[in-house]
């Protein structure tokens, strides 16, 4: 009985206060807990944002470390070869002009030296861009190819008897490749530097429309990447052999 008794009379303790009563005691700090909460999950959201946004432009700057960077290293060595190309441009159309014809032939023993430097200024660069690929893989293929291709037929030009074709076919692979660097050389510029200064070099527009143009436009790489591989004669050449091993292999 006094146990119950205990216990009645600590009820009646508990009904003394209202439930309004209670929760107002406990409302303060469960509030001001929800608040801190609150307001660390917000701080911790900011931080994480901001901490995302730092990498984030941490990786651009080094993206565009790294690409200016490149561009000069590639600058070095499209410089170099490019002067030996002009070299071998000077010569041959110094040689073509030396008389009132305009018309000249150049000695295989000639042709032999020339084509040795060109073909050297030719494949330092073409092997640079093969191991570069990665930076942009369109762009750099396709340049690839087409210097590929300038070689193929720089190399054909051994078996030419005409003393005076081959000269003037000299004239026109050095040309065509100081033309390929040239546009090379601006679409490196306008990835490397055309963020940074907020502007871009513009293409080079020729009045033949015939003539290709080595662009960072996804569609012209598209197509001249299928005019090197298949239209040009070292594409020509090439899907040749790939054709002969796999009839040969193939049975």
């Amino acid at each position: 009985m006094v146990a119950a008794n205990i216990v009645i009379k600590s009820c009646y303790f508990v009904n003394d206060f209202s439930c309004y009563e209670i929760a107002k005691d406990f409302a303060s700090p469960v509030l001001a807990t929800i608040a801190i909460l609150f307001s660390v999950l917000i701080a911790f959201m900011q931080l994480s944002k901001q901490h995302k946004n730092t990498l984030e432009l941490k990786k651009e700057e080094t993206k565009s470390k790294t690409r200016i960077d490149l561009f000069k290293e590639i600058n070095v060595l499209l410089e170099s070869s490019n002067t030996k190309i002009r070299e071998v441009h000077s010569y041959c159309f110094g040689k073509k002009y030396s008389n009132l014809e305009m018309r000249a032939e150049i000695d295989h023993v000639e042709f032999l030296e020339l084509m040795k430097n060109f073909s050297n200024a030719l494949l330092v660069v073409a092997s640079k861009m093969e191991s570069h690929e990665i930076v942009n893989f369109k762009l750099f293929r396709v340049f690839r190819f087409a210097l590929y291709s300038i070689h193929h037929d720089l190399l054909a030009l051994q078996k030419e008897q005409d003393r005076f074709k081959v000269l003037e076919s000299l004239i026109k692979l050095t040309d065509d490749s100081m033309m390929y660097f040239g546009d090379f050389q601006v679409c490196m510029q306008n990835m490397a530097y055309g963020v940074v200064f907020d502007s871009t070099v513009p293409q080079r527009i020729p009045a033949d429309k015939r003539i290709k143009v080595i662009t960072n436009c996804p569609e012209n790489l598209d197509k001249l990447h299928i005019y090197f591989e298949r239209e040009s004669n070292w594409g020509k050449n090439c899907l040749k052999y790939e054709n002969e091993a796999k009839e040969e292999f193939s049975s």
